[in-house]
């Protein structure tokens, strides 16, 4: 008996940029702007379409436009996906919401490339198939077209609802209370370092899950209330440093948070 055929899995779209550099923030803006342009591309190649099919016929040069303009479409698609992916790969433990909106984004996307792929198939067999084809190529356009407006409709103002859900994970990352007070100075010095420890280790994948952001939120309050209580006058600004790291954090700013680290850490005084 015949084998079945097994179609290559086919490895992920690459980023466009080294996604480990970014902030939540940063990365957000990046995918709004790609899926902006991936609805633009998808519109002009659907137009294109529309135009090249008006008249019933298809011509060899009307091909090679379609063609090119698919392709152009193609790579908006997957330099989109790829972002959404690195997002939901770095910050989807913690973004639910935000993840959400992508997802549905995303499924857009996918259904968008299949007509996409579908249009380049049938062009690609020639002036006669595509011109025998041409209510399967109208009937992808039209998909198209919905599926562009649908990720108009759901990209509007998410960026603006990130921001303040960002905002809303930092208050309340530095509202945790402490439980651990420190007692002297040199308690709180200690309970400075296994902040640092907490975040040195959960900074290492370049990545917050969930319970790491929480571990971090407490260690922090409790470092930053020891400080406050047993540091003295000289060691007052740790406070304020290591709330700030604790909002870097909780706000996705991961690359920044990794860069303050070393200097909170050299701030700290040795323990004898």
């Amino acid at each position: 008996p015949e084998q079945p055929t097994v179609a290559p899995v086919q490895a992920p779209p690459t980023p466009p940029v080294d996604t480990s550099t970014l902030s939540e923030e940063e990365l957000a803006a990046l995918i709004d702007a790609a899926v902006a342009e991936a609805v633009a591309a998808t519109t002009e190649a659907t137009t294109a379409m529309t135009a090249a099919t008006s008249d019933g016929t298809i011509s060899s040069e009307e091909t090679v436009n379609m063609n090119v303009t698919l392709a152009g479409t193609e790579e908006a698609i997957a330099t989109a996906e790829a972002l959404i992916m690195a997002y939901s790969d770095i910050y989807g433990a913690y973004a639910s919401e935000t993840l959400s909106t992508l997802e549905e984004i995303e499924e857009d996307l996918n259904t968008i490339a299949e007509g996409v792929e579908l249009m380049m198939q049938i062009l690609e067999q020639g002036d006669e198939v595509a011109l025998a084809a041409i209510q399967q190529i109208l009937a992808a356009v039209e998909v198209a077209n919905v599926s562009a407006a649908e990720i108009q409709a759901q990209s509007e103002g998410w960026l603006e609802t990130l921001q303040a859900e960002l905002e809303n994970r930092a208050a309340a990352a530095l509202a945790v209370q402490p439980t651990n007070i420190a007692t002297d100075r040199q308690g709180a010095i200690q309970s400075v370092s296994q902040y640092l420890e907490t975040v040195r280790s959960s900074l290492a994948d370049n990545r917050i899950s969930q319970g790491e952001l929480s571990a971090i939120s407490q260690a922090g309050a409790n470092a930053s209330a020891s400080i406050r209580a047993q540091g003295g006058p000289q060691l007052q600004n740790l406070a304020g440093s290591i709330d700030a790291m604790t909002r870097q954090i909780a706000r996705g700013e991961v690359p920044q948070a990794k860069g303050n680290l070393s200097a909170l850490e050299a701030s700290v005084p040795r323990r004898p």
